[in-house]
């Protein structure tokens, strides 16, 4: 006796609806599993970055640090070269002043310039030559002069003339 008018089908545990379903939450467990191995060596790779690169800037503030101080240095010794180029400068033209205030009678052999000193030999022809000539203009530049003089055998004079400026505290140097 035959009840169905139909073949009887073989039925499956899960239908091709669940079949589809199944296979894309497995696809998607898949690829979430995928993307978080993916973000965690990504975030490793950034904990190593980080790590590196903190390293470099300290390496940097270091480097920075000495550039610095090099600076620092660099800056003193040109502050110094200025200054030492405009004392040049200046003794140069306190030279060609004090040559310039020199009269054509009397002959200088040497000259000796200290930090707050100037000390003059010369031959002149008489004392008072030297006291009107010479002597006048030194004592309006230095705080003190002194001049001593020597008779030479042909009747001229030899002279050291020592001449200081007192610096602002008081003392001599």
């Amino acid at each position: 006796m035959k009840l169905s008018f139909i073949a009887p089908r073989k039925k499956h545990f899960f239908s091709l609806f669940s079949k589809l379903w199944i296979l894309f939450i497995a696809l998607m467990v898949t690829f979430i599993m995928v993307f978080d191995g993916y973000i965690a060596i990504e975030s490793q790779s950034f904990k190593e970055g980080i790590i590196t690169l903190t390293e470099q800037r300290e390496a940097l503030e270091l480097k920075i640090d000495e550039d610095d101080e090099t600076i620092g240095i660099i800056l003193r010794q040109k502050a110094l070269a200025e200054e030492i180029a405009s004392n040049n400068t200046l003794l140069k033209e306190s030279l060609k002043n004090l040559f310039d205030l020199v009269p054509d009678q009397i002959t200088l052999q040497k000259v000796q310039m200290e930090r707050n000193a100037l000390i003059i030999y010369g031959v002149t022809p008489t004392q008072d030559t030297f006291n009107f000539l010479l002597a006048a203009p030194l004592k309006s530049i230095f705080h003190t002069s002194q001049t001593t003089f020597y008779l030479t055998p042909k009747g001229w004079y030899n002279f050291v003339s020592i001449n200081k400026i007192i610096s602002g505290d008081g003392i001599r140097e």
